[in-house]
């Protein structure tokens, strides 16, 4: 046998119902994933779709037909957050691509509003200025990896025994390692361009190229 949406058992031939609390639920769902997406925290998400409820607000996602709430309805942080989840979750990857522009977009937005900080020589504004660009690279995936490599403390690099007994927990044949990862900027290699050589430079090292090496006989001589 198979279920209605709200978890109710049917018949094989009995057509799906979606009840009024699943609607309810999905239009909590939509309306929290708008919110969210206008920056709100889920205490103001909660107090938002709270209001809405007891019609003192008016809500972003149309509200299907016959979708009525109590007059004492009210919703926790945690609810609006389990919804959250679960939209994200039921989104396709498409939009998750629109997510990933809408971000871009503001950070864009925070960029230019730093802009006459940043030309300024204003320090706390090219702190932002920096943070909103690596933001940008890291959600859009072009950001340069990073490797890390682990050392431990006054002992140089950490071998696979030391690694393997850290695992474990604990060293029983030695002092306890504390292990620092230290990230591992790999530096662009510098393009070394040849020095320049006039046309009777050249024709000098194809002579002494061409030049025969006197013999040693010779040399002593």
């Amino acid at each position: 046998m198979k279920r209605h949406p709200n978890g109710t058992w049917r018949g094989a031939r009995q057509p799906v119902v979606v009840s009024e609390a699943v609607l309810r639920a999905r239009w909590v769902e939509a309306e929290t994933i708008h919110l969210k997406r206008m920056g709100l925290s889920f205490d103001a998400i909660a107090e938002q779709i709270t209001r809405v409820g007891r019609r003192q607000a008016q809500a972003i996602v149309t509200i299907a037909d016959g979708v009525t709430f109590p007059p004492d309805f009210q919703i926790s942080r945690q609810a609006c957050h389990k919804a959250f989840k679960k939209a994200v979750a039921r989104e396709p990857s498409l939009a998750v691509r629109e997510s990933r522009k809408l971000d871009s977009a503001r950070c864009e937005e925070m960029f230019l509003n730093l802009q006459p900080g940043i030309r300024k020589g204003n320090p706390r504004s090219i702190e932002a200025g920096v943070k909103v660009l690596r933001h940008t690279a890291q959600i859009n995936g072009y950001a340069a990896p990073q490797r890390h490599k682990l050392t431990a403390k006054d002992r140089g690099p950490v071998t696979i025994l030391d690694f393997l007994k850290l695992l474990k927990g604990k060293i029983p044949d030695g002092p306890s390692i504390e292990v620092q990862a230290t990230p591992v900027v790999d530096t662009p290699p510098i393009a070394i361009e040849p020095p320049a050589y006039s046309a009777a430079d050249v024709e000098l090292a194809r002579t002494i190229l061409a030049t025969k090496p006197r013999d040693e006989a010779q040399d002593g001589l």
